[in-house]
């Protein structure tokens, strides 16, 4: 029988310190499931990718904590009772036509990682919260994090500090993703998502949510602007984009919010862009030609879509002997749509696509709640940004709390016209007009 290396014998320690801890924090945190939530929205914006642990494979550290958040949401007291939706469906089915190519050899490893532990997993974390601690509860933990977020990131803008940068952890991870950045020469905040541009992406997100939280109206409105503050000293278009198209969807189509606070909002974050503005134009005007040369760079991607298959990874994939994926000769795809298709297969991309229009569709139609509202600000984020570090995570749980809030409100109007007294005879609907 071969003896085991010490290499070996580390690596089995670590693998059996990390399933001992998960199985001691399960247990723990099964009596209390708002704290296990807690946990995991403060890993995932305070802990950055390279502190992760290799387990067989390299987890990121929200990857792996979101695992062990799921079984306590899983095995908690009470009995789950989630409510099913077209989208459900949507998300199944997407699941299946991914996977499917795996069959015949059409996948690849990391892309099935990827799908069914990182994606699936902080959807599944998302859905379930609302059923173990509470809808509200969500959005107000949302909305205190991310503020906290917010607040370090201009703290990280004036000091030109990023304290996250100090954390141990992979050193390959870290080589990737624990660069400082600059644009037109000033620091471009990260904190610990490793690039400004997920940075970004991911306050933005979390501004509908803030908008439709419990706390008082000033409250509110101060908790966005420091977030919009957060976004724009990352000097990231996108995240510029989305925060914007955030707030003013959430003026027009979130029912939550109180026309007092529609005004006001509307008048502050005026106030706040008018105050951002020199700072934010003229970074970008020293940077020159850099956000044009990007801006085309993405355009060019567009020249893949052809390459996508029905199922499965495109004919453009290629590994270098140095291990360097890429897809026709782009080893950078700058767009989560374009590489969704790329990876799993157009059949897949239209799902996502399916799902994003549905989210569009109650916007439109006022009955998006504050996570779709943030979902449906991220489209023009999707078709040019990649799904990097917790960004990838932060986007398909709040994908599940989206879906947990379309089935709660469909179910609470299903109530209202199950306790509604029978119409008399001859009686004409509520609603109904006449004539």
């Amino acid at each position: 029988m071969p003896s085991l290396t010490a290499a070996s014998a580390d690596r089995w320690a670590v693998e059996l310190l990390a399933l001992a801890l998960a199985a001691i924090g399960t247990l723990l945190l099964r009596r209390h499931p708002r704290l296990a939530v807690l946990s995991y929205l403060l890993v995932l914006a305070f802990v950055p990718v390279w502190a992760g642990v290799t387990v067989k494979v390299y987890f990121e550290p929200q990857v792996l904590w979101g695992l062990l958040v799921l079984a306590v949401l899983l095995t908690a007291a009470g009995r789950l009772r989630p409510r099913s939706t077209a989208a459900d469906g949507l998300v199944a089915g997407f699941l299946l036509v991914s996977l499917a190519p795996l069959l015949v050899g059409g996948a690849t490893l990391s892309g099935v990682f990827v799908l069914v532990v990182q994606w699936t997993g902080a959807y599944a974390v998302g859905r379930l919260a609302g059923h173990r601690v509470g809808y509200a509860w969500c959005l107000d933990a949302i909305a205190v994090v991310f503020t906290v977020v917010g607040a370090l990131a201009v703290v990280e803008y004036l000091t030109g500090v990023d304290l996250f940068l100090s954390i141990p952890g992979s050193a390959a991870q870290f080589a990737e993703w624990g660069t400082l950045q600059e644009r037109g020469g000033v620091l471009r905040a990260e904190g610990a998502f490793g690039h400004s541009i997920a940075l970004g992406a991911a306050l933005a997100m979390a501004v509908p949510m803030a908008l439709a939280s419990g706390f008082r109206v000033w409250i509110r409105i101060a908790m966005v602007l420091v977030m919009v503050s957060g976004v724009a000293v990352t000097f990231s278009r996108i995240g510029l984009v989305s925060v914007a198209l955030g707030i003013v969807l959430s003026i027009v189509s979130l029912r939550e919010l109180p026309a007092r606070l529609r005004g006001l909002l509307a008048g502050a974050v005026t106030v706040a862009a008018a105050a951002l503005y020199p700072i934010v134009a003229g970074v970008f005007t020293a940077a020159g030609d850099e956000a044009t040369n990007s801006a085309a760079y993405r355009g060019d991607l567009l020249s893949l879509v052809g390459q996508m298959r029905a199922l499965g990874v495109s004919a453009g994939y290629h590994v270098s002997p140095t291990g360097h994926a890429s897809f026709g000769g782009f080893r950078s795809i700058d767009s989560a749509l374009i590489l969704q298709g790329l990876t799993y297969g157009w059949l897949s991309l239209a799902l996502v696509l399916l799902l994003l229009a549905l989210g569009v569709g109650a916007v439109l139609l006022r009955r998006a709640s504050a996570p779709a509202i943030a979902l449906v600000a991220q489209i023009p984020a999707l078709a040019t940004v990649a799904l990097i570090t917790q960004y990838s995570t932060m986007i398909w749980f709040v994908a599940g709390l989206a879906v947990f809030a379309a089935a709660e409100r469909r179910a609470s109007a299903q109530r209202v016209v199950d306790l509604a007294p029978p119409a008399a005879p001859g009686a004409v609907p509520a609603g109904t007009s006449i004539g």
